[in-house]
């Protein structure tokens, strides 16, 4: 009996032990290796799986790994660096990655007989052979925050289950909300804060005198800013919605010229740099394209451009004394190779805006206003289902209220980016 109660007491112990290895977690931090700083999401992959995450701003990530992918390899790279790979069973404590800049990038602009625009439309051209025609599905963290000089007024996260259809298909991708998590405590929006309170006083007194209940709640919404909401991000997608610069009935409207050459991952990549010479559809942007040589792949698309505030509008604005300065935008588009296809992986969108509120005698108020929105797809799955149409997610409805948890998802289960 007591050969029988050590053997049932080890092999609870290891099953113990294999359980616990069934959340298990690597963590690190992203550095480089040249001046120290951070990396900021950078990406952090498995080799063999279409699974990973992203590091924050500061470098730093954790990572979630699926039991059934132990024996698998991390994978961490970044945009003109040399990549990082270690078997995830030697890795038994926190990681402090250091990559080096890649050997093979030039400091000189590339020279070639092609013209820039000539490898957009080879870009375009090769779209079929590059990214995936066939359906599939993807699990994607969002993110956003709204910040107010400085201060963080709210933070929202968020897992979407997607269905992007086949190339044949004229139906748009499909989104399902599968977790939702808003601010514990979100803070007052302060920009006007004193003229809505004095407002929402004045409406109190009037319903009151009528004999009328006030409904703080019914009012609140006067004070709603909505510039962000995932619609931002979650269709940024090149063979779902291309932007001006990769539409061949804007080419004539922009200025294409040839960039720094990089690497990602040993292949090589060259800039394509873009420049609208006019506003078009109330922005004017500009940026660059990272194009791999070999297949004419768009590997990463960097975009910053400024908002122009509608003519019909600044009347108004005058008006009330209000004004908008600076709106701008920033956003990033990165790819990922899984079984030579580019999947999407990651998007960032961030936007800036600057608001004034002129007084007479008082001080003026004024507002700088962050959005930073990530939308990163963690995981693609080639056995895809179309959404059923009474759980797909709408944009104009409240996230709150469109949550479908239908694969029964905890927040632990899953990678995201790292506070």
């Amino acid at each position: 009996m007591r050969v029988s109660f050590i053997f049932m007491l080890t092999l609870l112990l290891f099953m113990t032990k294999m359980s616990a290895q069934d959340n298990s977690i690597i963590t690190g931090k992203v550095i480089n290796g040249e001046d120290k700083e951070p990396l900021p999401f950078a990406s952090i992959r498995l080799k063999n799986h279409p699974i990973g995450t992203i590091s924050n701003e500061n470098g730093d990530f954790d990572f979630y790994i699926p039991k059934s992918k132990r024996t698998d390899t991390l994978s961490i790279s970044f945009i003109g660096f040399n990549s990082y790979e270690v078997p995830l069973i030697n890795i038994n404590r926190k990681l402090e990655i250091l990559l080096t800049p890649s050997s093979n990038v030039l400091d000189e602009v590339i020279l070639t007989e092609k013209d820039p625009l000539d490898y957009i439309k080879k870009v375009l051209e090769r779209l079929p052979e590059n990214y995936p025609q066939e359906k599939y599905e993807t699990l994607a963290y969002y993110r956003e925050k709204f910040i107010e000089n400085g201060a963080i007024i709210n933070k929202e996260e968020a897992v979407f289950k997607t269905y992007y259809p086949s190339q044949g298909d004229s139906s748009k991708n499909q989104h399902l909300l599968l977790l939702y998590k808003p601010e514990e405590n979100p803070q007052q929006f302060q920009f006007m804060r004193e003229w809505f309170e004095a407002k929402q006083e004045k409406r109190k007194r009037k319903a009151i005198k009528k004999g009328k209940e006030f409904d703080k709640e019914e009012y609140d919404s006067d004070m709603d800013i909505n510039l962000g909401g995932p619609e931002s991000v979650i269709n940024l997608d090149i063979n779902n919605e291309r932007d001006n610069y990769l539409n061949p009935e804007h080419f004539n409207k922009y200025e294409y010229s040839f960039g720094e050459e990089t690497s990602l991952n040993g292949e090589r990549l060259v800039t394509i740099n873009f420049k609208a010479k006019r506003t078009i559809d109330h922005k004017k942007d500009s940026g660059k394209i990272l194009i791999n040589t070999e297949d004419y792949a768009i590997v990463s698309i960097e975009q910053i451009g400024k908002f122009s505030v509608p003519f019909v509008v600044k009347p108004i604005l005058f008006v009330i004394g209000l004004k908008i300065e600076n709106p701008t935008f920033n956003t990033v588009i990165n790819y990922q190779k899984y079984r030579d296809n580019w999947y999407p992986q990651l998007f960032r969108w961030d936007a800036k805006i600057n608001l004034t509120k002129r007084h007479t005698f008082d001080t003026n108020e004024i507002s700088d206003i962050n959005i930073g929105q990530v939308f990163f797809i963690n995981k693609v799955d080639s056995i895809a289902n179309p959404i059923d149409e009474s759980h797909r997610f709408d944009e104009r409805e409240d996230m709150a209220d469109q949550v479908y948890n239908d694969l029964n998802l905890s927040w632990g289960q899953l990678n995201v980016i790292k506070d």
